[in-house]
């Protein structure tokens, strides 16, 4: 087993019962008059111009390697990204604000710091992406929602002054599902994001900007919030990789909170060894966030090419693998686990087995008990010092979350800062005598964005007939359809706060799948070495989207 930094794996984490406010109240004045609008969709691709080329398919190690030697100028792959940005942009509406000239200025810095001889790392020089709910001084930050269409932040997040100090590139900051709610990123305010993979559907969520910034090559790397899966789920769909890590493990200072008990800041990226590249900037502990973890960071590169001989895996053998799942709200029934989806994380888990590991089913009885969401409460706190007419202008959607929030009873919430608890009480346990779960990150591959729409706008109704009667509003919310399901293995591992890693194990029909590793609190590097392992053995992470 690897040493645990902490005393006890059970020992409860200082600050999650915290409550946390909007910050930037004093930096917005008055709304502008008219709300953001979605782009119009350019389905229609030009081809590529030779300033793009081929430099903006490396991944940051290799970019990094070439910079480093002075065998590449950031200057070059900068101007790479932004000629992709701009052309593949009005497909994919992955980004929000692109910060052009930003980024050539911070590039043309990096080059001179090199050539003087002040490199300062792996990530200096290389072109990144961020959700558009982590504050950025001076530059446009959204949360993807009308109310906050026009705040610029007068302070960075921690997580963007740690890569700004290491001479990264901010190209813009991307899409997201309103005030990171939802796993779709189909935005109101915004527009869709579209899957690289394939444009008529979506690219999942929360994160699915940065999703679609990874995935089609529009970034070396994104870094995403994850309350429920949202690092995890886009990585899952848009076949890249996402790392969830350990929560507390990297400050969430000065970004936007759907869940401050939940939320965690992690890497998107295209290989296990660029997540680690980026973790070891990023983690870290914060005297200043209640939510930040005492804990002694790591060099999370370290153990990468250990492989996974002696290692020992636990497959989960209930509730992660269940096909068909009933519909909590009276409509059509969730989608269960794709047969597809299942084969390939068995051939997965398999071949981890054969380089060595040792695999085993555990029960995991009781989790299904703890699963229900109460985090309405934490976002119509947050939110609660936002002026009214800017509350106003968040959807429809989004204002009645706050609104039940508001109405829920001081119990309620402290149920579930117990079920936080006793989920992490219950998959530490059964990880006892294991490195590792083994498990799909999503029960599906991408649905279209069509069946996605057509799925919410009929909770919607259900919604509003319940009101007219009089009903309360049923359970499922708009959670139905397609996508009522994404979250079901995923969201455990936000209350356990374990480590957890997608990375792509396979396609269906040209999809691409999720294969989850979760480890022990504050042990990522055994999640990340497994991870690493497995992508030395197979390509599915070298496949890349014709576009």
């Amino acid at each position: 087993m690897p040493a645990q930094p902490s005393p006890s794996p059970y020992s409860p984490y200082v600050g999650r019962g915290a409550a946390v406010r909007f910050a930037g109240t004093t930096e917005l004045g008055a709304p502008p008059k008219a709300l953001p609008t979605p782009p119009a969709w350019g389905a229609t691709v030009p081809r590529p111009s030779r300033s793009e080329g081929a430099l903006p398919f490396l991944t940051v190690a290799q970019a990094a390697s070439l910079i480093k030697r002075r065998r590449l100028s950031p200057v070059e792959l900068t101007q790479a990204l932004l000629a992709r940005i701009q052309r593949l942009n009005p497909l994919l509406n992955a980004y929000i604000t692109v910060t052009a000239d930003l980024a050539l200025r911070q590039a043309r810095d990096a080059e001179s710091a090199i050539m003087r001889g002040d490199y300062l790392g792996p990530l200096h020089g290389i072109p990144v992406s961020l959700k558009d709910l982590i504050g950025t001084a001076g530059v446009l930050t959204t949360g993807g929602t009308g109310a906050l269409s026009d705040w610029v932040p007068t302070e960075d997040a921690v997580v963007w002054q740690r890569l700004r100090k290491v001479g990264a590139v901010l190209l813009g900051k991307v899409g997201l599902h309103e005030m990171a709610a939802g796993f779709s990123s189909i935005n109101p305010f915004f527009g869709p994001t579209h899957n690289p993979w394939d444009p008529q559907r979506v690219t999942g969520g929360s994160s699915g900007g940065s999703g679609a910034s990874v995935a089609g090559h529009l970034a070396l790397a994104s870094i995403g919030s994850d309350t429920a899966g949202s690092i995890r789920v886009p990585s899952s769909l848009c076949g890249i990789v996402g790392l969830k890590p350990t929560f507390g493990r990297v400050s969430t200072r000065g970004a936007l909170y759907l869940s401050w008990s939940l939320d965690h800041l992690g890497p998107m990226t295209k290989t296990v060894e660029d997540a680690a590249l980026l973790l070891n900037v990023i983690a870290g502990y914060d005297p200043l966030n209640a939510l930040s973890a005492p804990a002694p960071t790591d060099r999370y590169t370290a153990d990468l090419r250990k492989g996974v001989r002696g290692l020992r895996l636990a497959v989960p053998a209930n509730y992660f693998w269940e096909f068909e799942s009933p519909s909590p709200d009276g409509g059509e029934p969730r989608q269960g686990l794709d047969p597809a989806v299942a084969g390939a994380v068995r051939d997965a888990i398999q071949a981890l087995r054969d380089l060595g590991a040792t695999v085993s089913e555990v029960e995991i009885e009781g989790l299904e008990e703890l699963q229900a969401s109460t985090i309405n409460i934490e976002r119509a706190f947050f939110v609660e010092e936002i002026p009214l007419e800017r509350r106003e202008r968040f959807s429809e959607t989004y204002r009645n979350s706050i609104q039940r929030g508001l109405e829920s009873p001081a119990a309620e919430y402290l149920r579930h800062l117990q079920r936080i608890q006793r989920t992490q009480e219950l998959l530490q346990k059964a990880l006892e005598g294991y490195d590792a779960y083994v498990l799909p990150t999503t029960p599906l591959t991408a649905p279209t964005i069509e069946a996605v729409e057509e799925a919410t706008a009929a909770a919607a109704a259900r919604a509003a007939a319940a009101s007219a009667a009089g009903a309360p509003p049923p359970t499922g919310g708009g959670g139905t359809g397609p996508l009522a399901n994404v979250g079901r293995y995923t969201s455990p591992f936000n209350r356990s706060g374990q480590p957890a890693l997608s990375i792509p194990c396979g396609f269906s029909h040209g999809l691409p799948i999720g294969l989850m590793i979760v480890g022990h609190r504050f042990d990522e590097r055994t999640v990340l070495r497994i991870g690493h392992a497995y992508q030395q053995a197979t390509d599915w992470h070298k496949r890349r989207p014709a576009l």
